[in-house]
């Protein structure tokens, strides 16, 4: 399958999703990993009594997993989907199935998955959680399937990727739709998710800039290796202050440039410019989380708890904010 251009990769990843990185030297066994969405599927099928099967899926979606590669079983995973996404290749039952009687996307926006437990079953693994749709929660189970347990692909991103189908009743969930399509839809659907997730290899990934700007990621980045932390953050305040229009600002610049700092253990230096980020972003919860990884990449268990609750103050479908403080004991 062809990559996407890093630039698009780059801003979908980072802003869609909390950028994520390993928890290098902190006493964790799981590393967290981000779900690909370009590269996953969650879809479903139907019976339509009488005539044939419905097949559909939702296009918008985002997950962590905390992945414990020795001892599967103390993995973990949080997920949301995006209920408007529904896509089924006809507009009219897309429309139908948005309304109030069905999903309520309007009222209902939000699709959410929380494992609770993932135990060993035979060759194969079951997922146990919770699942909440239209504000009605039941507990489930689903198999797991592994297709990749922990590898590098050929860009040297870290990946894991596995299956599950499983059958669920859409009543229990009040899903249940108008008379008139009540009575010739069949209650029970299969669901085929097929998902990938990745730690990204950072020294991939650029700093693009609109045209005629330059960016101030990769100047302060080769700074930063080159004259050391000082000078790259006076740089930074400089030319933010100074020539504005000349460069290319936004919480995606500095947070490529901590996580490239992170991925080659220059911890302190990432903490500096996650940090900068934070004061000149304080309300994108993204910076939040990323200083979050930073301070817990540093053993400061209590700032990253600070940080990843300030997250999820701020956007409460923060997956990697909410397997984080799940790791850490604190949500």
């Amino acid at each position: 399958m062809t990559k996407a251009p890093l630039s698009h990769r780059l801003q979908h990843f980072l802003l869609a999703t909390s950028a994520i990185c390993l928890f290098v030297g902190t006493g964790f066994a799981a590393e967290k990993f981000s779900v690909d969405a370009d590269h996953s599927k969650v879809g479903f099928s139907v019976t339509l009594i009488g005539v044939t099967e419905v097949e559909g899926r939702f296009s918008a979606f985002s997950g962590t997993i905390m992945y414990d590669e020795a001892d599967l079983t103390k993995s973990s995973v949080t997920a949301i989907i995006k209920s408007p996404s529904i896509e089924t290749g006809s507009s009219f039952r897309d429309k139908d199935l948005k309304g109030a009687a069905f999903f309520d996307t309007e009222k209902y926006p939000i699709i959410r998955f929380q494992s609770t437990a993932i135990r060993k079953q035979g060759n194969d693994y079951l997922m146990v959680g919770t699942l909440t749709i239209k504000g009605v929660s039941k507990e489930i189970s689903a198999p797991l399937f592994w297709r990749q347990h922990k590898m590098n692909d050929p860009w040297k991103n870290s990946r894991i990727a596995f299956d599950s189908r499983l059958k669920l009743n859409r009543r229990d969930f009040g899903v249940t739709g108008p008379k008139f399509w009540n009575e010739g839809i069949a209650d029970t659907i299969d669901i085929d998710l097929r998902i990938t997730a990745e730690i990204p290899n950072f020294d991939l990934w650029g700093f693009p800039a609109a045209e005629g700007k330059k960016s101030i990621g990769a100047l302060v980045y080769e700074t930063t290796q080159k004259q050391g932390l000082d000078a790259a953050l006076k740089q930074y305040k400089e030319a933010k202050q100074n020539q504005a229009e000349a460069f290319q600002f936004s919480p995606n610049q500095l947070n490529v440039v901590g996580y490239k700092l992170l991925q080659h253990g220059q911890i302190k230096e990432a903490l500096e410019f996650f940090k900068l980020n934070v004061e000149s972003y304080p309300d994108k919860a993204s910076v939040y989380d990323s200083l979050g990884d930073a301070y817990l990449a540093n053993g400061d268990k209590e700032q990253a708890t600070k940080n990843f609750k300030k997250s999820l103050e701020l956007d409460g479908a923060d997956t990697s904010a909410i397997e984080s403080l799940r790791s850490l004991g604190a949500g």
